[in-house]
């Protein structure tokens, strides 16, 4: 039995042992004194209901309804996100790892490594080195290979600003899956990457055209 439980139980007790004292007190007074005592009581009534006794209701037929009196266990999404707020990043990846083992089908936890190995560890090759055992170790459904293929241009082209390998990526999910909205969506990569690397091409000659003048 929780606090809260208690502290609803002794209001409720203490209320209603002044309320029958009370009625004992005034059982002899008028009518018109009865009634106001009444509509106090209604009032008091009300308040603790709705303080009190609906707010245990609902969480008793809660308790019943989606967790049969258990504790709910921590999945290992949230164990692993929680240990990313600690920054224990290898021990998320321990939790990723037990939830590729229940779901070997599922490419979500394979992201979440190389996510971590890429952004938190700052390696990039170890990222690439788990999507790429991945997407070899089976024949992935079309929507599952892609996306490993996406994370891995991805991993390329943000991490280590690799656009040759990201283009190369890209194109293979262009050629392995023609006519889909992978290819789709990876010309449109192509195309920011080449925006990207014009930009960067752009601000190279600036800084150099730049760093000349200065010379001179």
């Amino acid at each position: 039995m929780n606090t809260a439980l208690v502290i609803r139980i002794c209001v409720i007790t203490i209320v209603l042992v002044v309320i029958a004292l009370a009625w004992s007190y005034l059982k002899d007074a008028s009518d018109g004194m009865k009634l106001v005592f009444v509509i106090l009581v209604g009032l008091a009534g009300g308040l603790l209901s709705v303080k009190y006794v609906i707010p245990w209701l609902g969480d008793v037929m809660g308790e019943a309804v989606f967790s049969s009196g258990e504790k709910v266990e921590q999945d290992h999404m949230t164990k692993a996100a929680a240990r990313i707020a600690q920054g224990d990043y290898e021990g998320a990846i321990g939790h990723y790892e037990k939830m590729l083992e229940e779901k070997p089908d599922d490419p979500f936890p394979v992201a979440e490594i190389a996510k971590i190995h890429a952004e938190r560890l700052h390696d990039p090759q170890a990222a690439l080195k788990v999507l790429e055992a991945h997407l070899q170790s089976k024949d992935w459904p079309v929507d599952d290979a892609a996306f490993i293929m996406f994370r891995i241009a991805d991993v390329h082209l943000t991490q280590r600003h690799d656009f040759e390998a990201a283009r190369d990526m890209l194109e293979q999910v262009i050629g392995n899956f023609p006519n889909t909205r992978h290819s789709a969506n990876a010309h449109h990569r192509i195309s920011e990457l080449e925006q990207m690397q014009f930009k960067l091409l752009m601000e190279q000659r600036n800084k150099a055209a730049t760093s000349g003048a200065d010379q001179a």
